[in-house]
């Protein structure tokens, strides 16, 4: 077995451990919603879980429980954005989501452990991170964080010497800001995947920018995620740990062409 399907039997492994945790937050959360439907911290919270799950199920292999967390999900969003007027009381909300939730927790019960654990006990080489960040204090705190949580981490303050940098230090991941001096991460991102030698790399927006336009830009530049800095870096780490084991398994994304 290469290092890069150990990694993601590793990452899988873990994920599969959290899978019982995942469920006994979910249902925590749902029943303090249904006990104040007009909480919306309650309901937030309740949405904030259902999302990771359907953004992270699917690249382990848990398809089912990943369009089960993706059709609750979709139920909140579209109340979340329908006009006040036209809304459901928070109480029917409730009502009808919860089949959807029940469904979601019986697929995380039923859940199995996907691959032996024998010798695979640690990750066999750290997530290596590329951070390009040009603020000095955001680039020190983001490289203490990824850091404790075992990540090597190379710090560029901008764009310049990023070829270099790729090519001298191969990497898992980079991680990059979305205003750097001068460019933004749209046009450091669109370059990157021109750059068939860099296919592999997993590439994540980390920023204070939190317009949904603005990061779909980016994802369409060729990001394999946006996050905002809001979220922390722990959510961060989670999304890194995500895109690398999404790119082991189904290989890089195709090349952006030159426009």
């Amino acid at each position: 077995m290469n290092d890069s399907s150990t990694r993601f039997d590793w990452l899988r492994l873990r994920y599969a451990d959290s899978l019982a945790a995942k469920q006994t937050a979910l249902e925590e959360a749902w029943a303090a919603l249904a006990a104040t439907p007009k909480d919306n911290a309650a309901r937030a919270h309740v949405q904030q879980l259902l999302h990771r799950l359907c953004g992270s199920a699917h690249a382990y292999g848990y398809e089912q429980l990943g369009d089960d967390a993706c059709a609750a999900d979709s139920l909140l969003r579209a109340w979340e954005s329908a006009p006040p007027s036209l809304r459901d009381a928070p109480a029917e909300l409730v009502r009808r989501l919860d089949p959807a939730v029940a469904t979601v927790l019986a697929a995380l019960a039923a859940a199995d452990r996907p691959i032996d654990a024998d010798g695979i006990d640690t990750l066999p080489s750290a997530l290596r991170v590329l951070l390009v960040e040009d603020d000095p204090g955001q680039s020190a705190i983001i490289c203490a964080e990824l850091e404790a949580r075992g990540c090597e981490i190379r710090r560029e303050c901008g764009a310049d010497l990023l070829w270099q940098a790729l090519t001298l230090w191969p990497c898992h991941a980079v991680v990059i800001d979305y205003w750097l001096r001068g460019e933004t991460a749209i046009e450091v991102v669109a370059a990157i995947r021109r750059e068939p030698r860099f296919a592999r790399i997993a590439l994540v927006c980390f920023s204070v920018e939190r317009d949904p336009q603005v990061l779909r830009a980016v994802v369409d530049a060729g990001c394999d995620a946006a996050v905002a800095k809001v979220d922390g870096s722990g959510r961060l780490f989670e999304v890194l740990r995500d895109c690398v084991a999404r790119v082991d398994r189904n290989g890089p994304r195709p090349a952006v062409s030159a426009a």
